[in-house]
């Protein structure tokens, strides 16, 4: 009985040894450096392209002879907004006929009243 117990004894500090050696070192994740970054790299990436590809697009456009012609003859000039009277002119609501709106309601001034005497 008294061999069994050391035996079991070594065993287990044996095993306990062996177990936290063979423990892999923890690392901490980095979700930066393998999600955030390349996907920031692709949109900017992207968006630089677009940006690229719109501007020399509009160049040519600009710089088109014809189309300046035409834009020209056939183009009309903006008007300014018509605005209120006052010291911060503010657009005339007439101007947008989708929040102006004629009420069928009209508020009327009384014609005359009468006091009741009791």
């Amino acid at each position: 009985m008294r061999n069994w117990i050391v035996l079991s004894v070594a065993g287990v500090g044996l095993t306990t040894g062996a177990a936290s050696a063979q423990r892999p070192p923890s690392k901490v994740v980095d979700t930066d450096a393998l999600v955030v970054k390349p996907v920031d790299a692709t949109t900017t990436m992207v968006g630089r392209t677009f940006q690229y590809v719109s501007r020399v697009t509009a160049n040519t456009l600009d710089n088109n002879a014809l189309i300046r012609t035409v834009n020209n003859l056939f183009g009309t000039k903006a008007k300014a907004a018509p605005t209120q009277a006052g010291l911060s002119p503010l657009p005339d609501p007439k101007s947008y006929p989708s929040t102006y709106y004629n009420s069928p309601i009209q508020p009327q001034m009384p014609k005359y009243q009468v006091i009741q005497r009791k």
